[in-house]
């Protein structure tokens, strides 16, 4: 028997004591909104970049929630929304409600869908923006700039279109390296997932008492496109490293797009060395570096903030705090 919405109060036991709310929050992590620093802790940027997002678009939705006790009874908010996760407050933005659930513990799930399929614009999202998002059903929209007093892009050498600009001498591997203080980046991507059923400190969803009124937050990170690699379980902290992203512009125009990355292979740079891990990745092969990001992206969705929600079904613990 299958149990949705306000019926799920009726279903499945026969010792209940009363039905309580459940308010889901959008949260995004202070680095979306801050943006990344250069420098020796864990959440800086190894290599001594500086990351600031303009705009970190993204389409969550589709809440299904389940009673631990009987996984039959089950309720879902479909609403999908497209947001901008720069102008989500820190308290977090109250998007989804579910009424009459019964007493106990649920699990909670969610997803990050494409645009296209039946998502609502918020308003913190522009409507052009939002119209390519809903046209190429991508789940993010990002853009941002990458900055660092003495950067320099060193893009595949048979690949590179440099035009008139002058190598500065340097070498990345075989590649010649250019001058870029700056570089901006700018590319949609389709990574729709699955996350769930998500727990917090290994303590899974959450409880409802009898006339409560439960908040959760469905988290999501935004430094995981510079991640070196997948970690799963306690295999070591992550490293943040944007050089194999400044290495990505091909014409040296100061912009990195999403058909530079789809046109470069992770063997073809040589800052994507031994330091990245890929295993785990949730997209294989990953045949571009666009299909590592997308990789990464789908491994951002969280619980309450740092807690942990398999990944299309497969288990995937970051091991890592903010």
């Amino acid at each position: 028997m299958l149990c949705l919405g306000a019926f799920a109060a009726g279903c499945g036991s026969d010792n209940e004591t009363g039905t309580g709310s459940l308010t889901v929050l959008l949260e995004s992590e202070d680095l979306v909104v801050e943006g990344l620093e250069p420098g020796d802790d864990r959440e800086n940027i190894a290599d001594g970049w500086a990351v600031k997002f303009d705009k970190y678009l993204a389409t969550i939705g589709d809440i299904n929630v389940r009673l631990a006790t009987d996984s039959h009874v089950e309720a879902e908010a479909h609403d999908v929304f497209v947001v901008d996760l720069t102008q989500v407050p820190a308290a977090g933005l109250s998007l989804w409600t579910i009424e009459d659930l019964q007493v106990g513990r649920w699990e909670f799930n969610f997803a990050t869908p494409g645009a296209g399929d039946g998502s609502a614009r918020h308003g913190s999202v522009d409507e052009d923006d939002y119209d390519e998002m809903v046209d190429r059903d991508w789940t993010y929209l990002i853009e941002g700039l990458m900055m660092k007093s003495d950067g320099q892009s060193c893009p595949p050498a048979a690949l590179a279109n440099p035009g008139s600009e002058a190598p500065n001498g340097n070498m990345s591997g075989d590649n010649e390296c250019y001058d870029a203080k700056t570089v901006r980046f700018v590319f949609g991507a389709t990574a729709e997932t699955r996350f769930g059923p998500c727990e917090i400190d290994e303590v899974p969803g959450f409880p409802i008492s009898a006339d409560g009124a439960q908040t959760v937050a469905a988290t999501l990170h935004g430094d995981h496109p510079f991640f070196n690699g997948f970690p799963e379980g306690d295999e070591g902290g992550v490293t943040r490293l944007a050089q194999w992203l400044a290495d990505c512009d091909l014409n040296l125009d100061g912009t990195i797009t999403q058909d530079e990355l789809e046109a470069i292979a992770p063997s073809q740079l040589p800052e994507f060395d031994d330091r990245f891990q890929l295993g785990g990745s949730p997209i294989t092969p990953l045949e571009s570096m666009y299909d590592y990001l997308a990789s990464q992206l789908k491994t951002q969705g969280h619980f309450q903030g740092e807690g942990e929600c398999p990944i299309d079904g497969t288990e995937h613990d970051h091991g890592h705090d903010h």
